[in-house]
């Protein structure tokens, strides 16, 4: 039998338990970008909770982004000193971090909204650079490794889609080319720096001549090639669609996902009861669960659950603190 709580492998990182607390925004931050002492508590909490691995909030590569004002910074001159002290925390609590990486427009130099048509090979090799100077910047942090945020609605999920992406050069057509802009990025991360990769991508859009189930994974495979360590499944809309009561959707590709695939692989999604995440570990193939929303709602709720054996996250998917973009919680704060 499984449990949340078991002790496991997640490719190269030795995890306390299968969850996986994944960030979104943060908008605790003072001025100039320093982080805040509730950040740093956030942190203290989470980590000796009982979770396996932390995903960090968002980090923008570009101040213009989209979403830049809610998500965490690279290039403020505090950085590295106090990412180093959250990854001090984490480790201290055996607990591993990785750094999530995501941007939703891309800069080329030319044009501030550059789409995967736009590009030129110049662009894509400066796209292709600046997220390998994040993972370094990462690295110089504590970081255990990087995760690039290939899903949702973001930049590099786009390029891979094949809805948006409509090149006819090496970077465009088939899967393969469609994947390419992110395998060389994974290429080089593995050959330069001992980082862990994990790749956030899509199961399925609802686009005509989108992304379908067996595009997904043929996307995986790709990355699992390229050298990526773990794929996590995400989507914009599965909160709404499970809350529902129907049967989790994701729970009808994810086991051809594992079958494909020689990598962990993260199941997201508004898991919120721990006998409903045990009931998902033993009857599918399934290791490891994501949640995001609960640990902003309540950073340490695993320890309530781990020292009762049961328990519900207060988190109920008002999805407030996404859709407001920020890092706490409108009911319990």
């Amino acid at each position: 039998m499984k449990d949340i709580f078991d002790e496991c492998r997640f490719g190269d990182l030795d995890l306390k338990s299968r969850i996986v607390r994944t960030g979104t925004w943060e908008t605790e931050t003072e001025e100039g970008g320093f982080l805040s002492p509730a950040i740093f508590d956030r942190y203290e909490r989470i980590a000796s909770s009982g979770v396996g691995l932390i995903v960090s909030e968002i980090f923008a590569m570009d101040y213009k982004d989209r979403f830049s004002e809610y998500s965490s910074n690279l290039d403020y001159r505090g950085f590295i000193k106090d990412y180093r002290m959250i990854t001090d925390i984490c480790h201290n609590n055996d607990v591993p971090i990785l750094g999530q990486l995501a941007f939703f427009y891309y800069d080329d130099g030319d044009n501030q909204k550059a789409e995967a048509n736009d590009l030129t090979l110049e662009g894509i090799r400066k796209l292709q650079a600046e997220v390998i100077v994040a993972a370094k910047k990462f690295s110089f942090a504590g970081f255990d490794g990087i995760q690039i945020n290939m899903g949702n609605n973001f930049y590099l999920a786009r390029f891979m889609n094949p809805y948006f992406n409509q090149r006819t050069d090496d970077y465009g057509g088939n899967t393969e080319n469609r994947v390419r802009i992110s395998s060389e990025i994974i290429k080089v991360i593995k050959k330069t720096m001992d980082m862990h990769v994990s790749c956030r991508i899509n199961p399925w859009d609802v686009r005509k001549g989108g992304m379908t189930a067996d595009e997904s994974i043929a996307i995986a495979r790709e990355l699992e090639k390229a050298g990526a360590d773990s794929i996590q499944l995400t989507a914009r809309t599965i909160s709404q669609i499970y809350d529902k009561g129907v049967k989790h959707p994701f729970l009808v590709y994810v086991d051809d996902l594992i079958d494909a695939v020689d990598i962990p692989v993260v199941l997201g999604g508004s898991l919120r009861e721990m006998a409903k995440i045990n009931d998902v570990l033993n009857n599918s193939k399934v290791e490891f669960v994501s949640m995001s929303k609960p640990f902003v709602a309540q950073a340490d709720f695993l320890a309530d659950w781990k020292r009762d054996g049961e328990g519900t996250a207060i988190c109920y998917s008002c999805n407030n603190c996404y859709s407001k973009k920020t890092s706490t919680c409108f009911k319990h704060f």
